[in-house]
């Protein structure tokens, strides 16, 4: 079953080949194509895909010769014929005309090393012959008939080193031209391995390099008859021509008389891989070790060319006996090829295939009733297709390989070559079989971590391989000599075995997959603490791989109870670490392995999948961070998700006022938080409690703020009040008291200034008529702030505060300017006279005198108030003097009643004399003013009479402004700007320009002009007035005619508009 799985016999017979009369001999296939040679001397060659296409060329005429050796190129394009008279015949797939290798005449050619990196189709360039009598000579072939004559062909023919027995094979092993591995400039070097029926030789040397450079030289006839002789290979033998013992190779005591030498070459590599020698005693196999060719050191000592060096590039090196199958007979092979994992050998009478990797026999199978009963002649590779063809006498089929590598997987998995295994396996379940295997491995050994990465690959379940790294967890506590965080708790044993067979029979393939696992060493107890004394690392790697291959699932509960795992064993491994790094005697790589472990558990918990999954669960996790009581974390871990409420509350819990308040400052969001806290903060951190009320604006209600406004302290309480007003517009009352309150209680000297100025600020104009019938009667300022209070709760006036707490306070503590102001604004200025003289403020009262709202009988009242207090209660004349300067309402007489009789006039000289000099004064200013009033007059009447008399000049050819006739034919009327009108263009034009009221006063006037010719005079006056008073184009009415419309309403415009759409 399984070796049909990799080798499948496939019949190809050509109809068309001349059987039975004649046979074939040697088949070489290229490129699909094959080369047959028969025994009538014949090429055929024939397409594998086409099977119509066959070309037949004539080899030779002489009927007693026959083909010794047919070679092709990889490419399929030049063909070598060794015949058995010692004739050799080269010619090319297109040329299709044999020519004679004249050089080469009575020998027999049993080997060719092409030219692997040929690209020209008529010549071979530098090419490798091996004859039957051990010599090897570097040749080069061409087709071309420039330069030769029609029956040569050899443009280099060399001999370079004779060996002991015929060359059975031949390989060159170099980098192509052009290499990146090869350095421009650098020697090349390259190896030929030559084999003999009972050696194996290798030859390694530098290549010709001024041939390197000039490869297409070659093909030039101009360049040969120069004298340039093209060559690669001599200064590879050279070192060895003269001396052969200083060649490396390999010899076999016991020899068929003949052997096979094959490589393989894989498709997109440079050189070989790997080369196989069919000897009596067995196969010899080696892989390749290009690497030497361009080892620094080796081509360093190659620079003597006669030096040989005896390196080898065969690595691996290993001798496959041929196999033996049950009841077949033993036979000699004819012949082998070479693929990347199995040897072909052919019999006479069978096939056997043999893997490389375990020398295990994997295909055999009889051919003679595929190939008519004949017996086997040979097996070749298509290099380019990769198949393998046997032919015979009389026929010819393919060797089908199918899935080459099924097998090598499980073979490198045996060897416990995990990487290898990685690169073959072809399904999901043989990957996890390896990976499974491996993890295995590396736990056996003891290295936990590897096998923990790739346990969390496996489909291994979860709980099982969990459970596992635990024990290691366990263990690592309970032996660790770090035990200063609590009594290590009695041992339980655990016994487990952990092999587990997934039969995984009856695939679409048919192979069987059995998952082979290493049983791991369980068997023996060992203890466990109670107490997670040091998180396991494997553990947790294997968590986080686990975690992280989970990512493109859907398995959300499994993947929270990972991360919840995860994030426990880290808290548990910070906490353990912080109390080390707590010593004061803590090394430094205390400090640093916390940094890491810390940074670990943030990349956690912050990455995208997991904070998605935890978002549910953050409860769980502001849990453990508490239980472990790790500050830093909760908090990083609460500004990464935004808990900013949850972030107050820890700080607020540790004491931490001032960064509790840094969060409400940086996120208003969090205001509400404000309430519950803001009593606690008042007296820790007033400054930045007012601050984070004013960050956090209108989500603030600062009437739930009183309570704690009275803890601050005044400034700070104010200047949040004062943000309240000023940017909230608040209109609570009680916020405008508690500020009166505060601006009045304020302990210095700007206590009045600043309550004076909110009052001015808040304090309506009209608020004298709101209280008017309220304050009527009231004749004193008994009972004031009772009745104002009472009036506010009753009127509901729209002010912001109560103006008679407002007075009472200010009243209260001593702030007479507020007072004053108040009074004054309620139009009291009685009072607010009293009550700054109460106080001897003069220069107050005298403020609130000078007020603009007052009457001049109401000032002179109050002056006389002011007067007779600093006349009465002062007898002070020089006061008294000083009011009737400064006060115009107050005269001479007014002042002396209120003096005592015993004051002298002595005192009051220089103020009756200035008070009579402003009476002179005054007199002379109205005389003046009389004065100037008669000239005006006398002017004025000049001017009328010499208007009387006024004309204007009038062109002969005038015309009417209006209706462009002479001016002439009408009556008319002219206007100092130019323009003339006739009388009723005129009055056609101002009449639409009349008020309503005009323009009915002017038709009832036109109507009486017509019946009575008494009022004709009156009449025109009137007309005069209501129509010629201004130009009709440039004066008044013009100008005022500018901001109407020109249709008077919707009607007139929609007739006009189809006036113009319609003409």
């Amino acid at each position: 079953m399984a070796a049909r799985r990799v080798l499948e016999v496939t019949s190809a017979t050509f109809g068309c080949l001349p059987l039975p009369l004649a046979h074939i001999t040697h088949v070489v296939v290229c490129c699909n194509l094959v080369f047959a040679a028969t025994t009538s001397n014949k090429l055929v060659i024939a397409r594998v895909l086409d099977r119509s296409y066959v070309t037949e060329i004539e080899i030779t005429s002489h009927s007693d010769d026959r083909v010794h050796n047919l070679f092709v190129d990889p490419h399929g394009c030049h063909i070598i014929i060794s015949m058995q008279s010692g004739v050799n015949l080269y010619t090319t797939r297109k040329c299709k005309k044999l020519k004679q290798v004249q050089k080469a005449k009575d020998l027999l050619i049993d080997s060719v090393a092409w030219n692997q990196f040929n690209e020209s189709d008529t010549t071979t360039q530098e090419i490798l012959i091996g004859t039957n009598e051990g010599i090897i000579f570097e040749a080069m072939l061409s087709s071309s008939e420039e330069f030769l004559g029609s029956s040569s062909c050899t443009v280099l023919w060399k001999e370079l080193i004779r060996l002991d027995q015929s060359i059975t094979g031949l390989v060159v092993i170099r980098y192509p031209p052009g290499s990146a591995l090869v350095p421009v400039g650098e020697l090349q070097l390259c190896a030929v391995l030559a084999s003999t029926p009972g050696r194996l030789y290798q030859f390694f040397g530098r290549m010709q390099s001024s041939d390197l450079g000039s490869a297409c030289r070659y093909i030039s006839a101009t360049a040969l008859r120069e004298g340039y002789i093209p060559g690669f290979y001599a200064p590879v033998f050279a070192p060895y021509s003269q001396n052969l013992s200083g060649a490396k190779f390999i010899e076999f005591p016991v020899s068929y008389g003949y052997s096979d030498l094959k490589v393989f070459h894989k498709k997109g590599e440079e050189v070989p891989s790997q080369f196989a020698w069919m000897t009596a005693s067995g196969i010899y196999f080696c892989q390749l070790d290009p690497t030497r060719l361009i080892d620094s050191e080796v081509i360093s000592s190659a620079s003597d060319l006669m030096t040989p060096l005896r390196i080898s590039l065969a690595s691996h090196a290993k001798l496959i006996p041929y196999p033996t199958m049950a009841g077949e007979l033993a036979s000699l092979p004819l012949c082998i090829s070479l693929m990347e994992f199995h040897v072909v050998i052919a019999y006479a009478d069978r096939v056997k295939a043999v893997n490389l990797l375990d020398d295990q026999p994997v295909f055999s199978r009889s051919i003679r009733d595929v190939l008519g009963g004949t017996q086997l002649s040979g097996v070749c590779r298509d290099p380019e297709e990769d198949c393998l063809w046997l032919y015979s006498s009389t026929a010819l089929c393919q060797l089908t390989v199918d899935r080459e590598d099924w097998r090598i997987w499980r073979i490198h998995l045996d060897r416990q070559e995990f990487k290898e295994a990685r690169k073959y396996c072809k399904t999901s379940e043989q990957l996890d079989v390896i990976v499974s295997q491996e993890a295995e491995f590396y736990f056996a050994h003891g290295e936990y971590v590897k096998s923990a990465e790739l346990f969390a690959e496996t489909s291994t379940p979860f709980e099982e391989i969990a459970l596992r790294f635990s024990q290691i967890t366990a263990l690592s506590a309970a032996n660790d000599g770090d035990t200063e965080g609590g009594d290590v708790a009695a041992a339980i044993a655990l016994t487990e075995d952990y092999e587990v067979i997934d039969e995984q029979e009856g695939r679409s393939d048919g192979e069987e997959v059995k998952d082979s696992r290493i049983p791991t060493n369980t068997a023996s107890s060992f203890g466990m603490t109670f107490r997670l004394l040091t998180p396991c690392t494997p553990l947790k790697v294997f968590l986080r791989t686990k975690l992280k291959l989970l990512e493109g699932e859907t398995n959300d509960r499994l993947m929270t109870v990972i991360a919840l795992w995860l994030i426990e064993l880290l808290l548990g491994e910070i906490s353990l670490l912080e109390d080390k790094c707590a010593k004061p005697d803590a090394p430094s790589v205390r400090y640093e392995e916390l940094a890491s472990v810390r940074n670990e558990f943030r990349l956690l918990v912050t990455s995208s999948k997991v904070s998605k999954i935890l978002s549910k669960c953050k409860d769980v996790i502001y849990s453990l961070l508490s239980s472990h009581g790790n500050s830093d974390d909760f908090v990083f871990f609460a500004k990464t998700n935004g808990d900013y409420d949850r972030l107050i509350d820890h700080y607020m819990s540790r004491g931490a006022y001032a960064e509790a308040l840094f969060v409400f400052t940086t996120h208003p969001s969090c205001a509400a938080k404000l309430y519950q806290y803001s009593a606690q903060l008042a007296s820790c951190e007033p400054k930045m409690l007012v601050d984070a009320w004013i960050c956090a604006g209108r989500r603030l209600c600062p009437c739930r703020l009183l309570s704690s406004l009275l803890l601050l302290l005044p400034d700070e309480a104010i200047r949040y009040l004062e943000f309240a007003l000023d940017q909230l517009q608040c209109q609570e009352q009680a916020i405008h008291h508690q500020l009166i309150h505060l601006y009045a209680s304020l302990p210095d000297s700007t206590a009045d200034t600043r309550l004076l100025t909110y009052l001015k600020k808040y304090t309506p104009s009209n608020l004298c008529g709101v209280f008017v019938e309220v304050l009527g009667g009231l004749g004193t300022t008994d009972n004031m702030s009772k009745t104002l209070s009472s009036a506010y709760t009753t009127l509901e006036p729209g002010l912001p505060y109560d103006p008679g707490f407002a007075i009472r306070t200010s009243m209260e503590k001593g702030c007479l300017r507020s007072t004053v102001f108040l009074l004054q604004s309620l139009g009291l200025f009685g009072q607010a006279i009293e009550e700054a003289l109460s106080k001897n403020d003069i220069a107050l009262a005298k403020e609130v005198v000078k007020s603009n709202i007052l009457g001049i009988d109401a000032q002179r009242a109050l002056w006389l108030r002011i007067a007779r207090h600093v006349v009465t209660d002062q007898s002070s004349p020089q006061e008294a003097t000083a009011l009737l300067q400064e006060s115009s309402l107050l005269r001479l007489e007014d002042v002396f009643p209120l003096f005592p009789d015993f004051v002298t006039i002595d005192e009051f000289r220089e103020v009756i004399c200035e008070s009579l000099d402003a009476y002179n004064s005054q007199i002379e200013q109205l005389k003046a003013e009389m004065r100037s009033t008669v000239e005006s007059t006398n002017e004025i009447r000049t001017q009328l009479h010499e208007y009387k008399s006024h004309y204007e000049i009038i062109p002969e050819n005038a015309r009417c402004s209006h209706c462009l006739h002479s001016i002439s034919l009408r009556t008319f009327y002219v206007f100092p700007c130019g323009h003339f009108f006739h009388t009723d263009c005129l009055l056609n034009l101002v009449r639409p320009l009349l008020t309503p009221g005009d323009a009915a006063r002017l038709a009832e006037l036109c109507t009486k002009a017509e019946t009575d010719a008494t009022v004709i005079q009156l009449f025109r006056s009137q007309f005069d007035e209501l129509v010629a008073a201004d130009c009709a184009l440039c004066g008044k009415v013009a100008i005022d005619s500018v901001s109407r419309l020109y249709f008077s309403d919707a009607k007139e415009y929609e007739s006009e508009q189809k006036i113009w759409l319609t003409s």
